[in-house]
């Protein structure tokens, strides 16, 4: 894996892809996945493009329109930028977990239960013996004041069957309330290096001090270690490791897979808990599946629902093209995913070009004017990559597009690009070097130079071609009504 960025902006981005957890619609019942949910990813404060909507007659009626498009779009802003959850993570109301607080635990999580697990078998992440008939998987972040509470008062309830080798329990990160849940996840992981993952797991929840307030700022994160008796040197030297903070991505991104879309999700015997109201009709369920795996029944995988809400789904689309080559028009999209008129590509355009390519009119081609630096360069390396791993390249063309904020903000460094990619599921043992290699920005920076070849110097461009032929280029604040009449007058 190549390394990753270890630097991150003043403010960081990139926080707030991941869907708005659900209440539990059966209130703490188990269900056989997790629901589907709206996935609407954006970074800054963009706006995500609106999913396709019917066809006009006529750019008159379009350029109409117009105003109201942007007004639905700003329904579905989602802010990347200091904190990463607009939704927040939930319990089912009138449960053990919510009737205690809706806010973080004050120092309870680790004292209420900080010996439990002392004396049984542990490996890193994992509680219980390699060998036990049952294991139980719970997705959490660090901030979540759920997840602290299902730590404390639900886990240590579990011992007896840890111990007798029933169960075996393994703690997976889905980091997704903000950047102290990436550094808190980075931080327990670094002190099971040091055999202390669950003293760090719990101290580290009971020090949550409310969603990104700094509970888990970098000083208080070296207190918090230095509680539970790591070593200072090992600990801050694993705490800077690019690996780390990749390992608590790739365990997001799996969850992403998975169909988790709420904190904690429980996941055993084949049915999921969101949030548990009877402890011991969860019990039961434990016993139950222990008693199946013991007559050699293996329970059935929890199926994963597609994320919903990607535009693009409905749409022909090939790697960094879309609609079919037989298609009369050709549509090309210069862009460099700093500049802000972007998400006026995104918002406006491209919500027509969907009905016009369901159409059969016209064929989409994305590519790089990567004209603002580094930056510009990153963004469209991941949607290169992205379609390179057979990702939704087109969607997050639309996320970086919303987001550009200008030049040089900081927003489009590796690590802020890999928890988008964590939150669309991709894989990030293959994302990571996919980013940093060299002969994926060579591309973008050829196709740049190719772009100025032909006399485009500013972003967003838009090129119509027909007949093998350009028929009229448009670029920088995009008139939607012009290119679309442009578009239609082609016979």
């Amino acid at each position: 894996m190549q390394p990753i960025e270890p630097t991150e902006p003043a403010n960081p981005v990139i926080d707030n892809a991941l869907p708005q957890p659900l209440q539990p619609p059966d209130q703490g019942q188990p269900v056989p996945f997790a629901p589907a949910v709206p996935f609407v990813p954006a970074l800054g404060q963009g706006v995500l493009p609106e999913p396709p909507v019917a066809p006009r007659a006529n750019a008159r009626q379009t350029q109409n329109r117009l105003a109201g498009i942007a007004t639905l779009g700003l329904a579905l802003v989602l802010a990347f930028g200091a904190g990463i959850g607009v939704g927040r993570a939930t319990a089912p109301a009138g449960s053990p977990l919510a009737a205690a607080s809706a806010t973080a635990p004050s120092g309870s999580a680790a004292t209420a239960g900080s010996a439990w697990y002392a004396s049984l078998p542990a490996d890193g992440s994992r509680l219980g013996r390699p060998d036990a008939k049952v294991l139980l998987t719970y997705w959490a972040d660090f901030q979540c004041p759920f997840c602290a509470k299902f730590a404390a008062d639900v886990l240590p309830q579990l011992a007896s069957r840890i111990a007798d080798g029933t169960l075996a329990v393994e703690h997976r990160d889905y980091a997704f309330i903000g950047t102290e849940s990436f550094d808190a996840a980075a931080a327990v992981r670094c002190a099971g290096e040091q055999s202390r993952y669950w003293s760090m797991h719990d101290a580290v929840y009971a020090a949550q001090a409310g969603e990104n307030q700094g509970g888990f700022a970098p000083d208080k994160i070296t207190a918090i270690a230095a509680s539970v008796g790591l070593d200072a040197a090992k600990f801050s030297a694993c705490i800077a490791r690019d690996d780390v903070f990749a390992k608590v991505l790739a365990d997001t991104s799996a969850g992403v897979r998975a169909g988790v879309r709420s904190t904690p999700s429980i996941d055993v015997g084949g049915q999921r808990f969101l949030g548990i109201t009877d402890v011991a009709s969860f019990l039961a369920t434990i016993d139950a599946a222990a008693k199946a795996a013991a007559a050699g029944v293996t329970p059935a995988p929890i199926p994963a629902p597609s994320p919903s809400g990607d535009p693009w789904l409905g749409t022909a689309t090939s790697g960094l093209e879309a609609g079919s080559k037989s298609a009369p028009v050709t549509v090309q999209l210069w862009g460099d995913y700093q500049v802000t008129d972007m998400a006026a590509l995104a918002n406006n355009l491209e919500p027509e070009f969907r009905t016009r390519i369901a159409a059969g009119k016209v064929r989409l081609e994305l590519h790089d004017l990567a004209l603002g630096g580094a930056e510009s360069v990153a963004a469209a390396a991941m949607v290169r990559c992205t379609a390179n791993l057979n990702g939704p390249a087109w969607f997050v063309h639309d996320v970086l597009s919303v987001s550009a904020q200008g030049p040089g903000k900081g927003i489009f460094i590796t690590r802020n690009l890999l928890r988008l990619g964590a939150r669309l599921g991709l894989d990030i043992d293959a994302l990571n070097p996919c980013l940093s290699n060299p002969a994926i920005a060579a591309l973008v920076t050829t196709e740049t130079a190719q772009g100025q070849s032909i006399l485009l110097t500013e972003a967003p461009a838009v090129i119509i071609r027909a007949g093998g032929k350009e028929v009229v280029r448009f670029s920088g604040s995009l008139d939607v009504a012009k290119v679309l009449a442009a578009i239609d007058a082609v016979k």
